[in-house]
């Protein structure tokens, strides 16, 4: 039976719509795709999404970020950075990211300072700063401290032998100074004797191992730009003070006598024992996120009395194999308790805080001030550390508190019994089933 005409034009005609709704519903979802972008995270913890603190700092960009990474040209080491990045440049159009082989450039490597693979280089606004610790926390972090902005001058005492921030002798703080620099901190050299004040718009004081003796008005300067509420950082090397006597009194410091020994640094085949090791940093601000070993080459340990309305925290500690020597540096040396030598662990470094009006005042103490040095600077976590403290005396301490995210659904716990049951499964039952099957079968096809 033929259908009339009109029937077959009808259905034609209702086929030719269908096909050309579905193009352009089909057309529609690819526009929409394209405009929108929706995703979902079903891991445990959302582990590959971002955090709605994260979020909130990606609103406050002002401009371009660009992001360096320094990686060989190998998909294991460069594909968890992309995909870490990815989940920020999903919602910040203004964040760019470059890989760099280390092995192809290595005069900018050096030149910027990247002693790891796989670290990332951030430059905002004029300012950078090189992360090695690849997580959201860290990065975030990172984008914070570069997003403050304003000016934070930092002012070294100068005028006595101290640690030059421009100098490039072994002892000087050149390194370190120009890695402040890229972070954004203005650096300033203070002579009390042509300044005759400090500056009003000074951040952080930072004292470090004067060689000769201070003047009394300048100790006087001192110690007023710490009565006054300002902020200190101070690098102290075995005794003498050269002058600073009033200042120690001030803050209720006491150097223990002689130079710490630690015989710990001889399992990591240095032989100076006279390099102490810290390993392990307390819960502080401070040293929030540092992991790695530190190294004070002849430092001093340290005593504190925090004056009324102060409040101290231990911030380096030496280990327990440890004592404050005060004989010489050479043959067999052991602790002498008659000698005024006391046995680890030690105080190495010391912090001082008191709450004036709505500002929190920071003192850091660290009896050492050749970690920082441009000798020893890229040892352990030296460096870290340095800037670590000069956050937290700055104020600049204030990081995002994003919780680690765990991964339960990725390993598979089993007790005793259960590991057992499926060993015995797959190792024994499983195969003489197959075996079994495979005879059975054998088995009828040779009796048909």
């Amino acid at each position: 039976m033929k259908l009339p005409l009109p029937d077959i034009l009808l259905r034609r005609l209702n086929g030719l719509l269908f096909y050309l709704l579905f193009g352009t519903v089909f057309g529609l979802a690819a526009w929409l795709s394209i405009q929108y972008n929706a995703q979902w995270d079903w891991t445990a913890g959302g582990r590959n999404s971002l955090s709605q603190t994260s979020l909130q700092l990606l609103g406050r960009l002002e401009g371009p970020l660009s992001i360096k990474a320094f990686a060989a040209d190998n998909k294991l080491l460069r594909e968890p950075i992309r995909e870490l990045i990815e989940r920020y440049q999903r919602h910040s159009d203004q964040i760019t990211l470059s890989f760099i082989d280390p092995e192809r450039e290595p005069e900018l490597t050096r030149r910027l300072g990247i002693r790891q693979s796989g670290a990332l280089l951030l430059e905002y606004q004029g300012r950078s700063e090189t992360l090695e610790r690849l997580d959201e926390e860290a990065l975030s972090n990172a984008i914070q401290r570069l997003a403050l902005g304003g000016e934070r001058w930092i002012g070294f005492l100068s005028g006595h032998g101290e640690r030059d921030p421009q100098g490039q002798a072994n002892h000087d703080l050149g390194s370190f100074a120009a890695e402040l620099t890229r972070k954004g901190y203005q650096i300033r050299r203070i002579n009390l004797t042509e300044d005759a004040s400090l500056p009003r718009n000074l951040s952080l004081l930072v004292i470090a191992g004067p060689r000769a003796a201070l003047l009394p008005g300048e100790v006087a300067l001192i110690q007023q730009h710490v009565e006054q509420g300002g902020n200190l950082l101070w690098l102290l090397d075995p005794e003498p003070l050269q002058g600073l006597e009033p200042l120690a009194k001030q803050l209720g410091l006491e150097l223990l006598p002689g130079t710490i020994v630690d015989i710990n640094a001889y399992a990591l085949g240095i032989q100076d024992p006279a390099m102490a090791l810290v390993t392990q940093y307390p819960q502080h601000p401070a040293v929030r996120g540092l992991d790695q070993i530190s190294l004070f080459p002849h430092a001093a340990a340290l005593s504190l009395q925090a004056p009324e309305g102060w409040s101290s925290q231990p911030l380096l500690q030496t280990l327990d194999r440890t004592w404050n020597e005060t004989g010489p540096l050479e043959g067999e040396i052991r602790p002498d308790a008659e000698a005024g030598e006391h046995s680890g662990p030690l105080d190495l470094g010391l912090t001082l805080e008191r709450q004036q009006g709505e500002k929190t005042q920071k003192l850091a103490l660290i009896g050492d001030g050749d970690f920082l040095a441009n000798a020893y600077l890229g040892n352990g976590g030296n460096l870290g550390l340095g800037l670590n403290l000069i956050r937290w005396l700055g104020g600049d301490e204030q990081l995002l508190d994003i919780p680690a995210k765990t991964a339960p659904d990725l390993s598979l716990q089993l007790s005793q019994i259960q590991g057992a049951l499926l060993g015995l499964l797959f190792l024994i039952l499983l195969p003489l089933g197959l075996i079994g099957t495979g005879s059975m079968i054998w088995w009828r096809r040779r009796n048909r």
